[in-house]
């Protein structure tokens, strides 16, 4: 997972979220697309933040794409095809990943909003 994909994995999660709402209607009369939607959103802001944090618990996430990437921030910041510096990133590399992990709810809320636009609930 990277900063890259993370949205289009929200949007999406977001909408099969919806889509098992959808085919679960008869049995439930539960959220359940929202409440898997918000767990989806929650599980990958805790990935993502680890990573990023390089917290110890995640190293199996990325040791198999190793040596290309060197670390859980690395992964989330080059991800294998850039070369930004991912050691030192204090200011505004760190800045920008606050603000893409604050961003997160967003793109749910958008893939929701599409599945909706898209089925008129």
């Amino acid at each position: 997972m990277t900063f890259l994909i993370d949205p289009f994995l929200l949007m999406g999660f977001s909408i099969i979220s919806c889509w098992i709402e959808k085919r679960l209607k008869n049995k439930t009369q539960k959220p359940i697309g929202t409440i898997l939607a918000i767990f989806s959103l929650c599980v990958i802001i805790f990935t993502s933040t680890s990573l990023y944090l390089n917290l110890w618990y995640m190293d199996w996430f990325w040791l198999p794409f190793s040596p290309v990437i060197t670390s859980g921030r690395d992964l989330m910041i080059n991800s294998g095809l850039f070369t930004f510096e991912s050691v030192n990133t204090a200011g505004l590399i760190d800045t920008l990943a606050a603000m893409q992990i604050i961003l997160y709810p967003l793109w749910t809320y958008l893939g929701l909003r599409i599945w909706r636009t898209r089925y008129r609930e």
